[in-house]
């Protein structure tokens, strides 16, 4: 051929073709890695959107638990409230009722007096005094305990020899009954009074030991604080989990590009060798061509046979492919 190409020209064309082919290979090796991981980090990005949501639900879960906590609570301490609202509206009822008695029993006490102007009757008149006896017996009957109203021998006696009772008498003792009935009000009242009183002081100060809505708040904050906890412990394992999959991935690609860039090394100092090896192989070859030249110059015909039949040998062997020999002329009888 006349292009002037050595030998060892074309065969590094030959090899320049191949580190192109592998360069350009590898590239696309590459570049479908990298498309992969992208792939990769695409359904991880969407495994990571359905982990997020599956931990909304359940800190959405736990926040309903937490209200649901303390709309029990607030249901009880309304209903606490309400009962102490009763009983504070009872006890105004109570009094209300005992009030109103206690005007009954005004006007029982306005009525004797107009009794008492209506038959005429003396304050110190036995009539009234029989009376009172009368009375102070009811009243031992009732409450048999009391020394006060223990009797004398003369009271005892006056009782038994006592004459029927007036008209003023019967009136007076109706009196007596009529008074005793609001009394016997009043005193139930106050004891009713008593109760609700004690069973708000009761409720009131237990709520000061227990305080159940503070208590239902705590439980709530701690619902909410732990549902937070799991959440930001799956989404950081998540993370992790990532972190340490990148991780690998990268020393995976560092030891790949480290034993690539060790065969590219190795590939190269071997072209190299063979290169400078292929360099003194057409120095040689050089010097035996200049020197048959020498020797044809001198008009050896032997020596010109020579230089035929060697280069025709080395055609043969593929170490000479053109007669052009970086400007070597050989005359027609080659």
């Amino acid at each position: 051929m006349g292009n002037g190409i050595t030998i060892g020209e074309s065969k590094a064309v030959q090899d320049n073709d191949k580190i192109l082919l592998q360069v350009m290979t590898r590239k696309k090796e590459k570049q479908n890695d990298k498309d992969s991981r992208l792939r990769g980090n695409t359904l991880y990005v969407g495994d990571l959107i359905n982990r997020q949501e599956m931990v909304s639900d359940k800190f959405a879960q736990a926040q309903k638990r937490a209200v649901k906590c303390l709309m029990d609570q607030f249901e009880a301490d309304l209903a606490i409230d309400e009962g102490m609202k009763e009983s504070e509206n009872l006890i105004g009822e109570i009094e209300k009722d005992a009030l109103d008695a206690h005007k009954h029993i005004k006007a029982i006490d306005e009525r004797r007096g107009e009794i008492m102007g209506r038959y005429e009757i003396d304050p110190d008149s036995q009539e009234q005094k029989d009376l009172e006896l009368v009375q102070k017996a009811n009243l031992a009957k009732k409450d048999p305990f009391n020394k006060e109203l223990a009797f004398t021998e003369e009271e005892e006696k006056r009782l038994q020899e006592m004459p029927p009772l007036t008209e003023y008498q019967k009136e007076m003792l109706e009196c007596d009954k009529e008074e005793e009935k609001y009394r016997n009000i009043i005193q139930s009242n106050h004891q009713n009074i008593a109760v609700e009183n004690a069973t708000i002081h009761a409720t009131e100060k237990a709520l000061l030991k227990v305080h159940p809505m503070v208590d239902a708040q705590k439980d709530a904050e701690e619902m909410i604080k732990s549902a937070l906890k799991e959440q930001i412990g799956d989404l950081l394992q998540e993370g992790v989990d990532k972190v340490d999959e990148d991780t690998e991935e990268a020393q995976k690609e560092q030891v790949e590009a480290k034993e690539k860039a060790l065969e590219e090394k190795i590939r190269r100092e071997k072209m190299k060798k063979e290169e400078a090896e292929q360099e003194v192989s057409e120095q040689e070859l050089q010097e035996t061509v200049f020197s048959a030249a020498m020797q044809m110059a001198s008009g050896d015909q032997q020596a010109t046979q020579n230089l035929q039949t060697n280069i025709k040998v080395l055609i043969q062997d593929q170490i000479v492919l053109d007669v052009d020999m970086k400007g070597l002329r050989v005359n027609q009888q080659v």
